[in-house]
């Protein structure tokens, strides 16, 4: 065996030596595949996102699918209805659907062609019982624990959103504007910004093979110690889904061919069969699985008093400096885009008129926090 993987691992790097590009045909059945994403949150809002698969060599990072009407109807006669905007994205008030019913998506795309799913079985989640962080040498591992006491979940996904603070060390109290410097405006607030990121990794745990449907410390996410993420206060909002077995499946395999493709001994790419169909047309491929349910949720704050040390593994370090240069040199260091932190006068002896003499300067990013995210603070941020 070790002999046979010798030979092969030869073969390889002999096909990679080749100096030729290599461009797969790809069969046109499977080039533009109409992408759906999302999950029909019973008591919730339904969030649904409808792109176009693009090529290696396509320049884009997605193609969204514009004007859309996605709706969720129920077996006993409920619709509701949205329109995809500009992102793709939909949104639907789907607080009143009821756990014992069956819903489906349906999807009408601006040329009329029509794609549904069948009805869909509702499946309750259980709540999250521990949502904690777990100090390692380098960072924080955030950790999961779930369990069904009715022992009839066994399949779960996960998601996640992380929130941080985003401080600068420089507070600027002047700018040039309309060829002059001015002071600036004390109520826009450049100070104290928060960013945000999604989950992009696919996250899965099953209990199938388990006497008890119980998960111990599901690994959610690492974050860096020295991580600007954690510089001062960090929170993640994770989404928890109760699945069928075979939307766990789907999404297994999913995982395995776009996360676990890249070596000669990882898992070989497999044909991936959504359940949504065309109907306009049923021989169409088309990718994505839709399952509903209850989400659950939970949020973790970590705060910086939570790092178990202060060495370099745990201190952000911003890449930061400032230079105090004469009034006569403030237009060449515009010219280079450094920004105003603020000026120095001072006042000669028997005199009243301040005379300028020097600014200190620095890069925008360093006095301005909403190059890195938003200055509006997020409703569940703490004073």
């Amino acid at each position: 065996m070790k002999a046979l993987r010798l030979i092969i691992f030869a073969c390889c790097v002999l096909n990679f030596a080749c100096k030729d590009s290599f461009k797969p045909e790809i069969d046109n059945n499977y080039k533009d595949l109409l992408v759906v994403e999302g999950f029909i949150d019973i008591g919730g809002i339904t969030n649904i996102k409808i792109s176009r698969s693009i090529d290696l060599s396509d320049s884009r990072t997605s193609a969204p699918e514009k004007n859309a009407t996605v709706s969720v109807l129920g077996e006993d006669g409920v619709e509701i209805k949205g329109t995809t905007n500009d992102l793709g994205e939909c949104s639907l008030s789907t607080q009143s659907l009821n756990l014992t019913k069956k819903y489906k998506l349906s999807i009408i795309l601006a040329d009329a062609k029509i794609y549904e799913t069948a009805f869909l079985a509702s499946k309750a989640t259980p709540e999250i019982d521990d949502l904690r962080f777990s100090a390692t040498e380098n960072g924080f591992n955030i950790l999961l624990n779930t369990h069904d006491p009715n022992n009839a979940t066994k399949y779960y996904t996960w998601d996640y959103t992380e929130t941080w603070e985003v401080r600068v060390p420089f507070v600027s109290t002047h700018e040039f504007r309309n060829s002059e410097v001015v002071l600036r405006d004390p109520n826009i607030n450049i100070q104290l910004c928060w960013a945000n990121s999604s989950s992009s990794n696919i996250l899965l745990g099953s209990t199938a093979r388990l006497s008890q449907d119980k998960i111990t410390d599901a690994p959610m996410t690492f974050v860096a110690g020295n991580s600007i993420k954690v510089a001062y206060l960090y929170s993640i909002l994770v989404k928890q889904y109760g699945l069928s077995k075979e939307a766990y499946e789907y999404l297994e395999n999913l995982k395995k061919n776009t996360e676990q493709i890249g070596g000669i001994f990882d898992p070989q790419p497999s044909e991936l069969k959504g359940n949504i169909t065309c109907i306009s047309d049923p021989k169409e491929h088309v990718i994505g699985w839709i399952s509903a349910g209850r989400m659950v949720q939970r949020r973790l704050f970590i705060k910086d008093s939570d790092k178990p040390s202060i060495g370099s593994n745990w201190v952000y370090v911003q890449p930061c400096e400032s230079v105090i240069i004469p009034k006569d040199s403030l237009i060449n260091y515009i010219r280079a885009n450094k920004v105003i932190v603020n000026e120095q006068s001072w006042i000669a002896p028997g005199t009243t008129a301040p005379i300028l003499y020097r600014y200190t300067m620095s890069t925008a990013a360093c006095i301005d926090c909403r190059l890195k995210g938003s200055n509006i603070k997020p409703s569940f941020w703490p004073n």
